[in-house]
Parts: structure tokens; C-alpha cells; sequence
């Protein structure tokens, strides 16, 4: 009875929790690289578990191999990524088009031919849903150049600094990228749209 109420007061964001513990227990194991590039490569076309998750306890087990780790999360988001472009996008850009009507499809393609290159890049460093901008960009046609780009740059800022965190300080990293390193991201992308928009004025 008690394992009953336990189990009906589980709140409903406890799916995902689960999802997140279970994930995170291949990070001492065998599988946890093959597991961290399938990770990486479906969050970057569909809500899943950040890589992030998996990435840090596995170069906290193994630092050595830190920058490893964080070549596979980058291939795998980049990879995930062309599937968003091509993929994913081809099945929404119709139903989209019937749910918001052509001219607010052109105003996106618009917007993205001016600035999608650095909104992906955003994505990719940022914790702003990546699959989203990714199936975007496949919706207004963004150069794919820069799509990549956008994409291997951003991750590779994303993840490498993370590996790097981890490499040089150990154990206590974890909790400085836990707490801090989305802002720190964040703050950082606002100062550069900043900079970029003051060079622009002057």
C-alpha cells in the first residue's frame, strides 16, 4: 500500500527524471560512449536528455579521455543535427505552413536568411533547445555552410569547454558546471549580440 501512494504521488516531470538517472548510470560502463553519441545525436532533432548529463560524469571517471568524450558529443550533435535540417524539417515545413499561413513561413525564412546563422550558433552553445533551431533551419532553407558551421563551432565551444572544466579542476567542476555554466553562456552570447549590435550603430 505504501509503495502505491509513493508511486501515485510521483509528480509528472518524474518521467524525465527517470530518463535523466538512466542515462546517467552508463557513465562507469562500457556502452557509456556509444550511449553519449546516440544521446547527443537525438537531442539535436527532438526534446531528449542534454549529452551534458552524460558528458560530465564520464570525463570526471576518466579525465584523461575528456577531450574524447567531447569529440563524440560533438559528432553526434552535429550529425543529429543534419537530421533536423533535412529530416524533420521536410515533414513540418507543410503543417506549419497549414497552421501559420504562408506569410508568417516567410517572415521565418526571412529572418533567418538575415541572422539564422547566429541564432543555430546561439543554440549550439547555449541551453536554448538546439532541435529547434535546427528544424527551423531546415525550414527556411539556411545555407547549409553556415548551418554547419553554426552547428560544429557552437558545440564544439559547448562541449570542449566542459571537457576542459572538468580535465583541469576535477570533481569540483561538476558543480560549477551544473550551477553556473548555462549563465555564464548566456551572458556571454548577450555581450557579443551587444558588441555586435554597437558596431553596427556606430
Amino acid at each position: 500500500m505504501m509503495r502505491e501512494m509513493e508511486h501515485q504521488s510521483i509528480p509528472t516531470w518524474a518521467a524525465h527524471r527517470r530518463l535523466y538517472e538512466w542515462v546517467l548510470g552508463f557513465s562507469k560502463t562500457p556502452l557509456a560512449p556509444v550511449v553519449l553519441l546516440v544521446i547527443a545525436f537525438i537531442e539535436a532533432f527532438m526534446p531528449f536528455v542534454p549529452p551534458d548529463a552524460l558528458l560530465i560524469p564520464m570525463c570526471l571517471e576518466n579525465r584523461k579521455r575528456s577531450a574524447l568524450f567531447a569529440t563524440i558529443a560533438i559528432v553526434g550533435s552535429v550529425a543529429g543535427a543534419m537530421i533536423g535540417y533535412f529530416v524533420i524539417a521536410s515533414f513540418i515545413a507543410s503543417g506549419t505552413e497549414w497552421a501559420f499561413g504562408a506569410e508568417t513561413i516567410e517572415h521565418i525564412v526571412s529572418e533567418f536568411d538575415q541572422r539564422g546563422t547566429s541564432y543555430v550558433f546561439i543554440a549550439a552553445l547555449t541551453p536554448v533547445p538546439f532541435f529547434a533551431l535546427t528544424t527551423a533551419a531546415g525550414v527556411a532553407n539556411l545555407n547549409i555552410g553556415m548551418f554547419i558551421a553554426a552547428c560544429v563551432i557552437g558545440r564544439s565551444l559547448r562541449y570542449g569547454i566542459e571537457a576542459g572544466i572538468v580535465y583541469m579542476v576535477g570533481p569540483a567542476a561538476k558543480t560549477f558546471i551544473e550551477k553556473w555554466f548555462n549563465l555564464v553562456t548566456i551572458v556571454v552570447c548577450v555581450l557579443v549580440i551587444i558588441g555586435w549590435a554597437l558596431t553596427k550603430l556606430l
